[in-house]
């Protein structure tokens, strides 16, 4: 039974964050500020700008929150936070596994420092008990990606606290897409995270691990304050960020709009959701159907059959498609690339534009996380990469959130996102993708005799031609293929 108290909508606190009769007069329209961020440093530099400035509360909801030095240094600067007074609400999947508990327990000691997990695993610690008898519960993730300041400003996106997220892992990079905003559609991001405080399936972290002891937790803020890494390198990565998130919000144009911020009810997770309680409904109703353009660009792209059809139907009623996915080597979950490989030969037979994105990006000069440590990532110049932003954009509206377009985020997990009213924000990105697609991706085409082919456009202008999934073998594309008969579709 969960024991957690239900807790009444804390107030907004606004008065600190954007002021000014222009922003009065903005937020009395019904508008809302944004400002996108698709730049790596600059958003995990919002994260932090957020988390130092904020005065009253925090509030936070991820999927996957990593036991390395991101998330290390989220939490740095959360109990910081704390410290000063501001009360912290953390809610996390409990898909994140279990190497922060103990971190989480010393943390959750702190009067202003409130965690939850999500739809907790009851075997924790051997989850294949929790696969095998309970697949139906625990198959339903909070895949929602959100911090709110105050109650006023919030970021959300396709970003997890991850290093791969933020151009700092030694291993691959995440491309992904975040967006700042202040205003009137935060107003519904509060709503949302209350409805998912307040769930039975967030349970606190005493009730789940247990009480740390003080002693615990004051062992934990000098680990945060005296080890080398954070008075070294924690100190001066934070420095550069505020620096940098400052010159950025003087630097460019705060942009207003008319925005709604979107979620699927927590429902969603025990099966009981329906009508405008899921995302997609909310979609539909704010965004209408295609009527001139769509542009999608999905990490996880699985159109099922009826989405490869009315896609195809749209192409014919002269609308034009676009889509940017990962390719097989770039996809960091293969067996979902399997699921749509069999409907891209469909795909582009109905006049749809595809790109995959290449598994690798060149670098021209040293990251955010290079610069202030000193490290090299990796030391070749080129970096293992992944598509995993999720955003669209439909007759000058655009939507960019944590939701993919495949059966899981359409039917399984819970998701969130803001829908932007924007045409200059539809030009931005169509004009970027025009830009950027040939250098980060393969174009796709149908060959004369109906195959499908990979152009790879080259710096000097030349096109190097592929007749299969680049640098895939004969044995992964036999895998992928058998993969793909198994009736395991309404998964991905």
């Amino acid at each position: 039974m969960n024991e957690s108290k239900k807790q009444s909508p804390i107030h907004v606190h606004a008065e600190h964050w954007l002021n000014g009769s222009n922003a009065d007069t903005q937020m009395a329209q019904g508008l809302t500020a944004y400002l996108t961020l698709d730049d790596a440093f600059i958003s995990i530099a919002s994260r932090l700008h957020l988390i130092n400035k904020a005065q009253h509360n925090l509030d936070l909801q991820y999927y996957i929150w990593e036991d390395d030095s991101i998330g290390h240094l989220m939490l740095a600067e959360l109990l910081k936070a704390a410290d000063r007074g501001v009360k912290v609400r953390l809610l996390i999947d409990d898909q994140n596994g279990t190497q922060l508990d103990f971190t989480l327990k010393q943390l959750a000691k702190h009067p202003n420092f409130e965690i939850k997990l999500f739809n907790p695993y009851k075997f924790r610690k051997l989850r294949v008990i929790d696969y095998a008898f309970r697949l139906k519960n625990i198959n339903h993730r909070m895949h929602n990606k959100l911090i709110i300041a105050d109650g006023a400003i919030a970021v959300t996106g396709g970003r997890n606290i991850s290093r791969e997220y933020f151009d700092a892992s030694e291993n691959f990079q995440f491309t992904d897409m975040d967006i700042l905003f202040y205003g009137n559609a935060v107003d519904n991001a509060n709503q949302v995270f209350q409805d998912f405080w307040n769930d039975d399936l967030s349970y606190s972290v005493p009730q789940l691990l247990g009480n740390a002891t003080q002693e615990q937790l004051s062992k934990l803020r000098k680990y945060y304050e005296l080890t080398a890494l954070q008075k070294d390198q924690l100190k001066r990565r934070i420095e550069l960020a505020e620096k940098q998130i400052n010159e950025h919000l003087k630097d460019r144009p705060i942009n207003w709009a008319k925005a709604h911020f979107i979620a699927d009810s927590p429902n969603k997770i025990r099966g009981e959701a329906s009508g405008d309680q899921l995302i997609y409904r909310q979609m539909l109703n704010i965004m209408g159907e295609p009527k001139q353009h769509l542009e999608l660009v999905s990490a996880y792209f699985v159109p099922t059959r009826k989405g490869t059809d009315y896609l195809a139907e749209l192409v014919k009623n002269n609308v034009e498609v676009r889509v940017l996915t990962n390719s097989f080597l770039a996809n960091d979950v293969p067996v979902v690339h399997a699921f749509y490989k069999k409907y891209r030969h469909d795909l582009l037979k109905g006049g749809i534009k595809i790109h995959e994105f290449k598994p690798y990006i060149e670098r021209n000069k040293r990251t955010w996380y290079e610069v202030v440590t000193g490290n090299v990532i990796p030391a070749k110049n080129k970096n293992a990469s992944s598509l995993h932003a999720k955003f669209f954009d439909i007759d000058g509206m655009v939507f960019i959130g944590s939701f993919n377009f495949d059966p899981r985020s359409a039917n399984l997990n819970t998701e969130v996102g803001l829908v932007v009213e924007s045409d200059v924000l539809q030009d931005q990105i169509s004009t970027s993708l025009d830009q950027y697609l040939p250098q980060i991706a393969y174009e796709l085409k149908l060959d004369a005799q109906g195959e499908v082919i990979w152009l790879d456009h080259q710096k000097d202008g030349s096109v190097v031609e592929y007749s299969h999934d680049p640098e895939s073998t004969k044995f992964q594309r036999f895998a992928m293929k058998a993969v793909s008969y198994f009736p395991i579709e309404w998964l991905m």
